[in-house]
């Protein structure tokens, strides 16, 4: 670290307390010990928002303090960033963000960012990577475990695991079905349920022909939907895949109620009955170990048998030619196409699953293929009367779309039972209610953006952020008519105007930011310098476009307070140091490099704009702040980041001596050897002594500033002290050393400065 970033990071730089709710303190039936914590009010249900990186339950918020690394340390009592944390819902908004507690100090970093915490009455469910080490001595933090804690302390987390899987972006959801909470997941291709009352795990489908497609909108809903091809002869050498395939659902408590392995066929509980051959079973065994190999099945484990499917079926697409019927079909002769359909699954949400179905015998003019359908649960995997054949034609199957290659990206909702959905073509937001004709929300103004969702009166779209790192984030009130969005008749209204929230940059790769009441929490991709932490950051959502607007205005007046000083980018990177952060520190440290009749001068009225009674400017805390506490190691790198943008000694010298470029061209003139010589020497010579004379002054300073500010034996000093008069103390200490030490001998100087320099190391 240079002298400049010692100089100031000296006096700023605080020791920064964990704030670890638990202590570790030894094992305890396959728990590690924690404190409890007191003010914890037991609560019963689900979480609000499960699935997220945070979740509110009962009077408190609980997050994710941070994007970190998976290969970080994941020594439990440890963790900061990544760890768990809450804070009330009264301190979120009333924007006390500092006032939260660790509840739970372990990694939750695990890589796939469409599922996250989970929390059911007094606990919380999650996959954390694991810290057991390979033969080699490696933490395997590739693999992950799935644990649970309690929230009041009293039970902290699991020393062992409920399961464990080699890969860390597996898809997983923690749901509840009849009071017991089950891990969905995908290992090898297969949907498995991890049931933690009983500890054991279930395999649901195995050779699925689609996708798993959990609910999108609720990541507690315990089913799932996919597609299953259909095999005819399954259970003979002769076995072959029918031209149509068939639409399923299952649940997470889904199991086999029985195997027979003497007749190789399995039931499933509250389903149906699959059995196959068990000689021919038998006989792919022998034939299998006669080469060499392993037996291919085992009759007692339903698993290995040739179909493994526990869903519900939901649709068949089976046509009413001579097409042979299986035990995986239903009624055949209620069969409404002659060939059958094939399923293609778009998603599952708003109760329900949304699909496009194609002929099997598809003609160039059939327009079947291109419709956007959906069936609602209630109508089929909840209804008693549900016929999975002649339930194609049923009007219980909506056309939401007659194209679906133009809402492929949309968001979609279903209000008192009419389908809305809100598309983009040709730079514009389109929304479509109840098949009306679609109305323009915008005009071309939208390009590039992803449609997130809905939430209350308003849809919320992003696009990656034009003047930072990461999204930004847009939202529109969609309860408008075609009038409201005319920007002709709009005049001042903003209701009913795209309002984008002012200086938002959230990390894309991790999970998507969180609403709460009037505060959207989310990973901040904002740059220090050149380099973006990711922690948790909270910004205000009022309840009405007008109120952004207003909000939006307050955040550009900052801006372009700053652009009036476009032409010199040193004095807009110290005035962007006091927006940020809304401290002068590392700024008085070396305020006298900046021209006291000019930049000094701009920098204050700068600074006093923030105090003004009339057009006052606010400070970025005003319009978004960290939620939660930075480790330390980050907090002096923020801190160096700071250090580093301002103006230093070095480039004062530089600028006043021109040595650089004198030297250069001394050099490359050969005819002029003898005068280079004759006038560089002398030249670096006075410059090396201003040099050193810089350097011992400066070591000095942080030598007495070192005496002043210790913290090396007594952590309880605070040496990030933000008052003015602190600062002010601080840099008249800092003024008066200087001159004193230039009153001395360059030489002795620089010795005193090594001298305290080492007995301080």
């Amino acid at each position: 670290m240079n002298n400049k970033c010692k100089k100031i990071i000296g006096v700023t730089l605080a020791a920064v307390t964990l704030g670890a709710t638990f202590a570790l303190a030894g094992c305890n039936n396959g728990a590690y010990k924690g404190d409890a914590i007191t003010d914890y009010v037991s609560v019963e249900g689900a979480g609000l928002s499960n699935g997220g990186f945070a979740v509110e339950q009962g009077n408190f918020v609980y997050f994710i303090n941070g994007s970190e690394d998976y290969t970080a340390s994941n020594t439990y009592g440890e963790a900061v960033k990544g760890a768990l944390m809450r804070i009330s819902k009264t301190d979120l908004a009333s924007g006390n963000y500092a006032n939260v507690k660790t509840v739970v100090p372990m990694l939750f970093v695990a890589q796939n960012f469409e599922s996250g915490i989970y929390i059911y009455g007094d606990y919380v469910y999650y996959a954390t990577p694991t810290t057991d080490k390979n033969m080699s001595g490696e933490v395997e933090n590739t693999w992950i475990d799935f644990k649970r804690a309690k929230l009041d302390g009293t039970e902290a987390p699991m020393s062992d695991y409920y399961f464990r899987l080699s890969s860390n972006s597996a898809n997983y959801r923690f749901v509840e079905e009849d009071g017991v909470v089950y891990c969905l997941y995908e290992e090898d291709g297969a949907l498995k349920s991890y049931d933690t009352k009983d500890k054991v795990s279930r395999t649901l489908v195995k050779n699925a022909k689609s996708s798993f497609f959990y609910d999108k909108n609720d990541l507690t809903n315990p089913n799932v939907y996919y597609t299953m091809s259909v095999v005819v002869d399954a259970d003979s050498d002769y076995s072959t895949t029918a031209t149509y395939d068939q639409l399923y659902c299952v649940n997470a408590a889904a199991r086999v109620e029985s195997v027979d392995k003497n007749a190789a066929s399995y039931t499933v509980k509250g389903g149906k009955t699959y059995d196959f051959d068990a000689d021919y079973l038998k006989e792919q065994n022998d034939e299998a170990k006669k080469e060499g190999g392993e037996a291919t099945y085992d009759l007692a484990d339903y698993t290995t048998y040739p179909y493994v499917n526990l869903g519900e079926l939901v649709l068949d697409g089976i046509g009413s030619n001579a097409q042979k019927a299986t035990q995986f079909n239903g009624d055949k002769t209620k069969a409404v196409t002659p060939d059958g359909y094939n399923y293609t699954v778009s998603s599952y949400q708003n109760g329900g699953v949304y699909f496009t179905r194609t002929e099997v015998a598809k003609t160039s003019s059939d327009a079947e293929s291109t419709k956007l359908y959906y069936l609602a649960d209630e109508d089929s995997v909840n209804a008693e009367t549900w016929d999975v054949v002649s339930g194609n034609a049923s009007d219980k199957i909506d056309v939401v779309a007659l194209d679906s290659s133009t809402v492929s990206s949309a968001v979609f909702t279903v209000v008192d039972g009419a389908h809305n959905y809100y598309y983009v073509a040709n730079e514009t937001l389109y929304k479509s209610e109840g098949g009306a004709t679609p109305v323009a929300m915008t005009r071309k103004e939208v390009s590039s953006v992803t449609l997130w969702k809905t939430e209350g009166d308003y849809l919320y779209y992003y696009k990656a952020n034009t003047e930072g790192n990461g999204n930004d984030l847009t939202r529109i009130n969609v309860k408008g008519s075609a009038q409201d969005y005319n920007v002709l008749l709009q005049d001042e209204k903003t209701e009913y105007q795209p309002m984008t929230l002012a200086g938002i940059q959230w990390n894309s790769s991790w999970y998507k930011p969180e609403i709460f009441g009037t505060k959207v929490l989310y990973s901040n991709e904002q740059a220090f310098g050149s380099v973006s932490y990711n922690y948790i950051y909270a910004a205000n959502l009022p309840q009405t476009q007008a109120e952004i607007k207003a909000i939006n205005e307050k955040y550009e007046a900052v801006q372009e307070a700053i652009d009036e000083y476009s032409d010199n980018t040193e004095l807009q990177d110290v005035m962007t140091y006091y927006f940020r952060t809304g401290k002068t520190t590392a700024y008085d440290a070396v305020k006298d490099l900046y021209d006291e009749d000019s930049e000094q001068k701009y920098f204050q009225e700068f600074v006093d704009k923030f105090s003004a009674t009339t057009d006052k400017l606010e400070k970025e805390n005003y319009f978004f702040d960290l939620v939660g506490k930075m480790t330390e190691d980050d907090i002096e790198a923020i801190d160096e980041a700071w250090v580093n943008s301002l103006r230093s000694e070095e480039e004062e010298e530089e600028e006043d001596t021109g040595l650089e470029t004198w030297a250069i061209v001394l050099i490359v003139v050969g005819s002029v050897l003898v005068v280079a010589a004759a006038v560089t020497v002398p030249l670096c010579i006075v410059l090396a002594k201003k040099k050193a004379k810089a350097k011992a002054a400066e070591e000095t300073v942080n030598a007495y500033k070192r005496k002043q500010i210790d913290t090396t034996d007594d952590k309880s000093i605070d040496v990030y002290a933000d008052e003015a008069t602190e600062a002010t103390e601080t840099t008249e200490e800092t003024t008066e050393v200087v001159e004193t030490t230039e009153t001395t001998e360059t030489e002795e100087s620089a010795e005193s400065a090594d001298s305290e320099e080492k007995k301080d190391e």
